[in-house]
């Protein structure tokens, strides 16, 4: 018999903390809705494991391992067979130094502190349940990003009705797996994986964005707040921009509309759901090297060429600061990418980068595996293709914050912001070896 127990706590940022999701930090002015962390924990025989989900940008492993310490120390031992995950919302406080950007250590304390508490209240919670599975779909709220251009290059958000745009560079995946507990008759969690970014509102307002709209809708008409995950897919090279419209969708409406498109695709295949029987719920995990991006001597050139022609342009006079600036030639965007070239070399990472991948596995029926960044698309594709489950969730930005990770054949074909180099850019060889590591884990 299984068992599960859920917690939940606020960390919504006091006012001021910078936002994090761009190029440079946004000092919050307030929320519009609250972020929380969420823990859903499962027990079979020994085993004590669960995901551990947060409205926030991504979470890196040293945050992870501060929270594992805190979580052990206050008594509960399973704490590394936990997954930890992000919405990835771009309206959440910095917790990683993505692009250099300034972290709060209170806010941080407070996150572990809240996650030790939403960690212990699941603990102490765990009671019979039952588990279904079973999968929806949605089509239209989701695209591919990157474009292929008449000009022979890829380009990322190449701008609404842009004439010289021909086809997208790949395709989006749009099933979406469920996985539901049921207690006392009623619904007591629903995880949906979900592949989208989570990046429609912009501003300086703290929000959970669209997954926080989604799960309120869906608690709107099941008539109680059912607790739900959105348990991000790969969404590395997928966004909600619809590029054959000039339909503004950079707002919180936005946010609202996409929430409630998922919502109404999940609801609508809710009864659908098939009770699974588990004798056995296993974890396993693995540690991985991720190298960092090399830089070759033509690209640190033209990116010092690009600094010396553009290296005093500031951000006051820019008026796009997000990836779409690309795009439209921002000269700050430009500049600030090819600083990330040349610190790519000047600056090289010390040591070996190693990330933790973790699966966890109910029989046969469905396993949750998690991705230390955020991987394109086809990289989902190919781990669900190998695996032997029925259901199967990949996980992007579990418990690592190491940027996009593009297929090798992706690189070098223009102005996709994704591939360019960064601080954190990985080798342009990492998703193979994450998607057979991924794949080890689910069959193993």
């Amino acid at each position: 018999m299984v068992k599960f127990g859920f917690g939940k706590e606020d960390i919504t940022p006091e006012l001021g903390i910078p936002l994090c999701g761009y190029f440079e930090p946004r000092p919050n002015k307030g929320a519009l809705d609250p972020l929380t962390v969420k823990a859903a924990l499962f027990q079979c025989g020994k085993t004590v494991t669960g995901i551990v989900s947060f409205d926030l940008c991504m979470v890196g492993r040293p945050l992870v391992e501060r929270m594992i310490a805190g979580i052990k120390a206050s008594g509960m031992d399973f704490a590394e067979n936990l997954i930890f995950c992000a919405t990835h919302t771009h309206t959440g406080p910095y917790t990683s130094p993505l692009f250099g950007g300034p972290m709060d250590e209170a806010y941080l304390d407070l996150v572990i502190t809240k996650t030790v508490l939403a960690v212990k209240r699941a603990w102490k919670s765990l009671a019979d349940a039952e588990l279904y599975i079973g999968k929806s779909e949605c089509s239209t709220l989701a695209f591919n990003r990157r474009f292929w251009m008449k000009d022979g290059t890829v380009l990322t958000n190449p701008g609404k009705l842009n004439p010289n745009i021909v086809k997208p560079e790949g395709i989006i995946d749009p099933e979406i797996p469920l996985f539901a507990v049921k207690q006392n008759g009623y619904y007591s969690l629903i995880i949906a994986n979900i592949s989208n970014h989570t990046d429609t509102i912009g501003g300086d307002l703290v929000s959970a964005d669209w997954p926080g709209r989604m799960e309120r809708e869906i608690q709107n008409q099941i008539g109680y707040d059912v607790p739900v995950i959105m348990y991000l897919g790969c969404q590395g090279n997928i966004n909600h921009f619809n590029v054959e419209t000039d339909f503004d969708q950079t707002n919180y409406q936005e946010a609202r509309r996409i929430g409630k498109g998922y919502a109404a695709e999940i609801l609508a295949q809710l009864y659908t759901l098939k009770k699974i029987s588990i004798s056995e719920i296993k974890v396993d995990s693995c540690e991985i090297e991720c190298p960092a991006v090399q830089i070759t001597d033509k690209e640190y050139a033209d990116a010092k060429a690009v600094v010396e022609k553009y290296g005093k342009v500031s951000a006051q006079s820019a008026d796009d600061l997000t990836s779409e600036g690309i795009a439209k030639g921002n000269a700050y965007v430009l500049n600030f990418f090819a600083k990330m070239v040349m610190s790519c070399r000047d600056t090289p990472m010390k040591n070996p980068r190693m990330e933790i991948m973790r699966a966890i596995k109910f029989d046969d029926e469905i396993g949750f595996v998690t991705l230390p960044g955020e991987p394109f698309i086809e990289v989902q594709f190919a781990i669900k293709k190998a695996s032997h489950f029925k259901r199967t969730m990949v996980g992007a930005l579990g418990m690592g914050a190491i940027g996009y990770i593009g297929m090798p054949e992706s690189y070098g074909r223009g102005g996709g912001y994704e591939t360019r180099p960064s601080a954190t850019a990985p080798a342009h060889d990492l998703a193979p070896k994450l998607i057979d590591a991924a794949i080890k884990l689910l069959n193993k």
